[in-house]
């Protein structure tokens, strides 16, 4: 049903280069993750048949970063659902970039193996922003949250981190991020007061139920808004560890799959019918005409004004 109520003229890209090409990448270069954080649905995916742990091929990522480079300020962003510091090539792939002169190359993780020489190896990178996930601010709480994982040396690791960033004099900017969820939700003043003067941002994240795939348990009630477009198809596109390309970043089980990277490009596939009909029906509000939009039930947690996008507007130089 069309919303007629939708005020369409407040969604679209942001300038003209978005039109032609995704303003952000992300980029699942491993689905291999160390921990099995309560959040995430890495514990129920490495538990099913069809899952083989794997990480991307170098062929593969240097084909992303070979077209990202072609369109300055385009985000590489490498992600989950795999850990990224677990990519034997991980530092490779940071160098590889940088010398294609993509900017800003973006990578979280939940910082467990930030060990003094894998931290220096990666700032020597000169990548240009590291976020760590970590969630809580108290042991106990981070520990339940954050499963497999030390308070004490995850604390330790971003400490050093810093310390060595400031001490090399790098750029990188570094972030930590906690999630609104029920667990934590007591202790987010508290972890924003310990961090905002350390780090060059701190970052609360919606919980999600990442495609229907976790248990909603702090979310805004959706029910008590009016829909809108969802702003994904206007500024990301995401590339799974095997190169298959899919419009929506909470699709863990690849259900939003349209394409692959060795059979169309990014440019095409953004530039794509396909692609223009998603946000066609989102903007008049026909999700049902696509299964997994209309199935949503994170939609409220995407925002237009205010995502990663604004974050790193606050903590960069240029973008």
């Amino acid at each position: 049903m069309v919303n007629t109520n939708m005020a369409i003229n407040n969604y679209g890209f942001k300038n003209k280069q978005s039109e032609n090409f995704p303003p952000m990448v992300f980029t699942e270069i491993t689905n291999v993750c160390n921990l099995k954080c309560i959040h995430c649905p890495y514990v129920y995916i490495s538990k099913q048949k069809f899952y083989k742990p794997r990480h991307m091929k170098f062929a593969i990522y240097k084909k992303i970063v070979d077209e990202v480079s072609q369109f300055h300020g385009t985000i590489l962003r490498l992600v989950c659902p795999g850990e990224p510091t677990l990519h034997p090539r991980l530092l490779n792939m940071i160098l590889y970039a940088k010398r294609q002169n993509i900017y800003p190359i973006c990578c979280i993780t939940n910082g467990t193996l930030l060990s003094k020489k894998t931290s220096l190896d990666i700032l020597k990178t000169g990548i240009d922003v590291i976020e760590i996930s970590l969630d809580a601010i108290k042991k106990d709480t981070y520990e339940a949250i954050r499963r497999g994982s030390s308070f004490e040396k995850v604390m330790l690791n971003t400490h050093r981190l810093l310390e060595l960033r400031d001490g090399m004099k790098a750029h990188t900017k570094i972030m930590v991020s906690i999630i609104n969820q029920s667990e934590a939700k007591d202790e987010i003043n508290d972890f924003i007061e310990y961090w905002q003067d350390k780090v060059d941002k701190v970052i609360i994240r919606t919980h999600t139920s990442i495609g229907g795939l976790i248990k909603k348990n702090n979310l805004e009630n959706a029910a008590q808004n009016k829909r809108w477009p969802c702003p994904l198809p206007w500024t990301r596109i995401f590339i799974n560890v095997d190169g298959y390309l899919k419009f929506c970043v909470e699709d863990w089980l690849d259900k939003t799959v349209i394409g692959h990277i060795e059979k169309v490009s990014l440019r095409q596939m953004w530039k794509s019918f396909t692609y223009k009909q998603i946000r066609d029906r989102h903007l008049s509000g026909e999700f049902e005409k696509i299964p997994y939009c209309n199935n949503c039930v994170d939609w409220s947690a995407r925002k237009w004004d205010y995502d990663y996008f604004y974050a790193l507007n606050q903590v960069l130089d240029k973008l």
